[in-house]
């Protein structure tokens, strides 16, 4: 009795012994995954973008251990791919949802059978009341670049500002929405609220001329890069979303002569394998993408056996590379 309640996933059973049973099923040849709901669907932007393949593995080295498939969805940062995901996601065989989104909808409103799925969101702070988030704390990543920049003697600090889509293009727009109640649907604004803050800790006004407006690709940093130059924009570093920006950026910068990091010290605010393989290697805050995946994994879990579940919140801590130095 107590195996098959492990095997139909009865939240009676402990995850110790449910992992015992699946063990020995499996060792058997029992065919585990008949009769219980043990699909786990992630809806996310992409799958290129080293981000989401490594916060996959999180998910993946948590679950497949207890018998769980994982379906992966592509929402391609589009909100209409995005609904799509959702609705088909509301199916009998599906035990819990992971959702990177791209909007600020609460994802139950899609479907109605969606309220009674466990449902963890991974990125933003907060999306919607009584839903799980983990994420990442952004606005002290970007406090930490900030801060460290300016330690540094950088007083004119560039920070691009991104969305997974072209949500907003320019200042006012995005002055306009991070004073309302989406502040914390979007990263974007917890990491330009860290930035502000190093700013007014050291006496420094905000400068809109030094914002710009891109997303997550290399094409989007190395164009950004251009916009920023060719607006006379005076600045002597600059926080971009992550190392692929960086890279684009960077190149941008080099292509035109200038010196990285002796005229601009660039960080990014999300940095793995590209920023270490570059030259110069690009300081970063340290990836955390694979503890994303696997502590919204186990809070999924928690939600789909019936116990408590509770946000999380990982720490920010800036990795030092060769893109940054004193102003000599």
């Amino acid at each position: 009795a107590t195996a098959s309640r492990a095997l139909n996933g009865n939240p009676s059973v402990s995850e110790e012994l449910v992992q015992r049973v699946f063990s020995a099923a499996r060792s058997l040849g029992y065919p585990v995954n008949g009769r219980a709901k043990k699909n786990i669907v992630f809806i996310m932007p992409g799958v290129s973008n080293t981000y989401y393949s490594t916060t996959v593995t999180g998910v993946l080295d948590v679950v497949q251990p207890l018998g769980y498939r994982v379906q992966i969805m592509l929402s391609k940062s589009k909100p209409e791919l995005e609904l799509a995901c959702l609705q088909e996601a509301c199916s009998p065989d599906t035990a819990g949802i992971i959702i990177a989104p791209v909007t600020n909808s609460d994802p139950r409103q899609a479907a109605p059978g969606l309220a009674g799925i466990p449902m963890v969101v991974t990125g933003p702070r907060y999306l919607a009341e009584g839903l799980i988030h983990v994420h990442l704390d952004n606005t002290e990543a970007a406090y930490q670049s900030t801060r460290y920049l300016l330690r540094l003697g950088r007083k004119n600090i560039a920070f691009v500002i991104y969305y997974w889509t072209n949500r907003v293009l320019n200042y006012q727009d995005f002055i306009e929405e991070y004073n309302t109640s989406d502040h914390g649907c979007f990263t974007a604004y917890d990491r330009y609220s860290g930035y502000c803050r190093a700013l007014r800790e050291a006496g420094l006004e905000i400068d809109p001329s030094l914002l710009a407006f891109g997303g997550f690709s290399y094409e989007s940093g190395y164009a950004c890069a251009r916009r920023l130059l060719a607006s006379g924009a005076d600045f002597d570093a600059v926080i971009v979303p992550n190392d692929r920006c960086g890279v684009g950026f960077l190149n941008l910068l080099q292509e035109q002569g200038f010196r990285v990091p002796g005229q601009v010290s660039l960080v990014c605010l999300n940095g793995d394998l590209i920023s270490k393989i570059v030259s110069p290697t690009l300081t970063s805050i340290s990836s955390s993408d694979y503890e994303i995946g696997r502590r919204s994994a186990q809070q999924l879990i928690r939600l789909i056996r019936g116990e408590p579940a509770q946000d999380v919140q990982i720490d920010a801590n800036l990795s030092i590379e060769s893109s940054t130095q004193y102003i000599l």
